[in-house]
């Protein structure tokens, strides 16, 4: 088994995706990660970074988790007296001079931060908020995001000009459904001793699943498996919650796999009488997965 900072897996989307993030982390180009929920784009980052050979830190900020009045001091930093409350204070931009910047669910910044994000990378300059004058910074950046940029871009809540200036180079993290030839490799990782006491018939049915919250679904999966068997663990002792028991059928009716993954996620919708939050924590994925699949077309 082979890893790019502890991405684990030698399927063939793994190692293709391992040989781009070595190839892209010579580059001082930005580079967008795109993928779903749970499916490890922060650890695709990190392996960009890791590759880079840049001495300084990788920073990690979740824009989606940043109170929008807050974003721009997070990110550029505050002076005392900026407004009401203001401290001084070193942002994340400031912190990954000479690293990583690796901004996860871009696609959450507010329009405001999207302009002063792009004067920074222009100018390779930022001004913290309420300062004079600001600093010269030297940083990788690196964006991810589970949605499509372009359609935020079409529907004018992403600027088309920032866009550009951070998909430099382009990297898609491939779903757990898509590499299921991992599971067993996953499984030892994830669980470590206790994947020894996994059946055969337990990575058959693993296969089966259509994983909509990916590598942290199946380590709830396993930690169930284990908390529930008391020596060996079968298929039988799988636990996906009642809302996401049902296997990948084996008949598609040629239908796109995000399509039958939408109709699964409204079926669970519908159990937990359209509660998103409650729908999003049976499947456990994030309210904005949730979202995204009941905003799918219909067949």
């Amino acid at each position: 088994m082979t890893t790019t900072h502890r991405m684990v897996g030698d399927s063939t989307a793994m190692a293709a995706l391992r040989a781009r993030l070595i190839r892209y982390g010579a580059s001082t180009a930005p580079v967008l990660v795109q993928g779903e929920t749970g499916a490890g784009k922060e650890l695709a980052a990190r392996g960009l970074h890791a590759a880079s050979g840049r001495r300084g830190a990788f920073v990690a900020v979740n824009c989606g988790a940043i109170p929008r009045e807050l974003v721009e001091a997070e990110l550029f930093g505050s002076v005392p007296g900026a407004f009401t409350g203001a401290r001084r204070r070193l942002g994340h931009v400031a912190q990954a001079d000479g690293g990583t910047l690796f901004l996860d669910e871009v696609g959450e910044l507010p329009p405001p931060a999207q302009v002063v994000l792009l004067r920074v990378l222009e100018t390779g300059h930022v001004c913290p908020v309420g300062a004079d004058r600001g600093q010269a910074v030297d940083f990788r950046l690196i964006s991810a995001t589970h949605r499509r940029l372009l359609r935020l871009v079409e529907a004018g809540r992403f600027r088309a000009d920032l866009f550009h200036r951070i998909a430099g180079l382009t990297v898609e993290v491939p779903p757990l459904r898509d590499r299921v030839d991992d599971l067993p490799a996953l499984a030892a990782a994830l669980v470590g001793e206790g994947a020894r006491r996994l059946r055969p018939d337990v990575f058959e049915r693993l296969a089966r699943h259509p994983w909509p919250g990916n590598v942290r679904e199946l380590r709830n999966v396993l930690l169930r498996g284990l908390a529930d068997a008391d020596g060996v663990v079968t298929a039988a002792h799988l636990r996906f919650d009642d809302t996401t028991a049902t296997p990948v059928p084996h008949d598609w009716d040629g239908l796109p796999l995000r399509v039958h993954l939408a109709q699964h996620v409204r079926a669970v919708f519908r159990r937990h009488n359209h509660n998103v939050r409650a729908t999003a924590r049976a499947l456990e994925v994030s309210h904005t997965t949730v979202y995204r699949y009941l905003a799918t077309d219909e067949p």
